[in-house]
């Protein structure tokens, strides 16, 4: 029998009740355990799950000093490729050193042979220097000289024309008159050449163009037609040497003098209509210079080799001294053609 502290026995349903609380008491601490339980099942699940990844993370780490063996073995290749290389680059560096100087020792050697070199041509240089201002000074003496001769020349045919002049006034003879006007002409187209060249800046050639304006309005003042024959000059720009300048301008005197003295008589002079044309320009053989003119025309079967005229045969004779050729042409006007070669600057 039960007895509490006291001595006395508990009743029945104190029995009852302790025993429910007992009961209540035990079935806490078994949920309690079951709790643990399942705490301690969760632990050891997540405890196999940390292992696995314990695991994966062992495998991993010899994977990686495996690989890091790897690499160690490829850089320490790589060190004794390194060091090989830098053995042949000491040897190649004391190669490139010898020749190095080598090349120094060739550049020392080269840059005083262009140092001498240099000196000689400074000399040379100099040298042509002074002979180029004794050449300029010669040139420059000889072209005074030659302005000087051309001047003088131009002056003594001015003389040789005033002597004409003064005779010519004296002479009665209408023949001898129109000789000495010829050679007054004559004298005239040799004296512009000079005066042209006295002019010019080359003093060895002639502006051909310029002159002929002059020679020809000279030549029609002469005989007393301008304003009554019209002269029709074409001229290409071309420049002459004396040695052509003068047979050209002959030539062109004597065929427009020609031309003035017998194409136009009195009555065709007066109709206004009477033409001289001078025409020079270039050709396939140089140069072809022709005078036409729309006069009367030459006599039938006229042949400048049997003509007894001293102009005509002074035009063939320097036709011949300029290597050219003459022909007469007539298509409704009368047309000598001289065509020749000549040195054009």
């Amino acid at each position: 029998m039960l007895e509490d502290a006291s001595g006395n026995v508990p009743s029945v349903s104190e029995i009852q009740s302790a025993t429910l609380n007992i009961l209540e008491d035990f079935n806490a601490e078994k949920l309690r355990l079951q709790e643990t339980q399942r705490a301690v099942l969760n632990i050891l699940d997540d405890f196999a799950g940390e292992r696995r990844n314990l695991e994966s993370i062992q495998k991993a780490t010899l994977n990686i000093l495996e690989d890091f063996n790897t690499e160690k073995l490829s850089l320490e290749d790589t060190q004794r490729a390194v060091l090989n290389i830098l053995d042949d680059l000491n040897l190649s560096n004391e190669g490139l050193r010898q020749a190095h100087d080598v090349l120094e020792a060739r550049v020392a050697e080269r840059t005083a042979e262009l140092r001498r070199s240099n000196t000689l041509i400074e000399e040379e240089i100099e040298e042509r220097k002074r002979a180029e201002k004794v050449v300029k000074a010669s040139l420059r003496e000889k072209e005074a000289l030659l302005k000087e001769i051309h001047h003088r020349v131009k002056n003594n045919l001015q003389i040789v024309r005033s002597m004409l002049n003064l005779q010519l006034s004296q002479v009665r003879d209408p023949e001898a008159e129109e000789m000495f006007k010829e050679s007054h002409n004559r004298v005239y187209a040799m004296a512009l050449i000079h005066e042209k060249l006295y002019q010019s800046e080359s003093l060895a050639r002639i502006d051909f163009s310029e002159y002929i304006q002059s020679l020809i309005a000279n030549l029609f003042l002469s005989y007393g037609v301008s304003g009554i024959i019209k002269p029709r000059i074409s001229v290409e720009n071309v420049s002459f040497d004396v040695d052509s300048a003068i047979p050209c301008a002959l030539i062109i005197n004597e065929l427009v003098s020609n031309a003035l003295k017998h194409a136009f008589p009195a009555s065709k002079r007066t109709d206004g209509t009477g033409e001289v044309c001078i025409d020079l320009r270039r050709s396939q053989k140089g140069y072809r210079l022709t005078v036409s003119d729309n006069g009367i025309g030459l006599p039938e079967g006229f042949e400048v080799q049997d003509s007894k005229s001293l102009g005509l045969n002074l035009v063939s004779a320097l036709a011949k001294q300029l290597n050219g050729t003459l022909r007469i042409a007539e298509n409704g006007q009368t047309r000598f053609i001289v065509e020749f070669a000549a040195k054009e600057e």
